[in-house]
């Protein structure tokens, strides 16, 4: 299940960054010029991914234990757009992760599988 749970982060950050790297990319304003991107192509196939392993995770575990570890998106996006896209990243954006890395941790020891 963890496997799984992993999986998923994985798979909805990597959406995360392709979007965006799609919309750097696009030429033009047109619908079309976005949907054949390769990037968002990318991303579909991410967000299909991440769909079919949400699945699998919730075969084996409660909705309640496990949506809050998807918060860890937060923290592989922020690291995403430092390595990536040479994004700033600033004190209250660490403090705001940290926050939701607390949240997720108390969060998850109050909830039975």
């Amino acid at each position: 299940m963890y496997m799984w749970l992993a999986a998923t982060v994985i798979c909805l950050s990597s959406a995360s960054v392709f979007a965006k790297q799609a919309g750097l990319v696009s030429k033009g304003h047109e619908l079309v010029s976005i949907i054949i991107n390769g990037w968002y192509v990318a991303e579909v196939f991410a967000l299909f991914l991440q769909a079919c392993c949400w699945v699998m995770v919730l075969r084996k575990a409660s909705l309640s234990f496990a949506y809050p570890f998807t918060s860890v998106v937060y923290a592989l996006n922020l690291l995403g757009s430092w390595l990536i896209f040479k994004e700033e990243i600033r004190l209250n954006h660490v403090l705001g992760i940290l926050l939701i890395a607390g949240g997720v941790a108390i969060s998850s020891r109050s909830v039975s599988r």
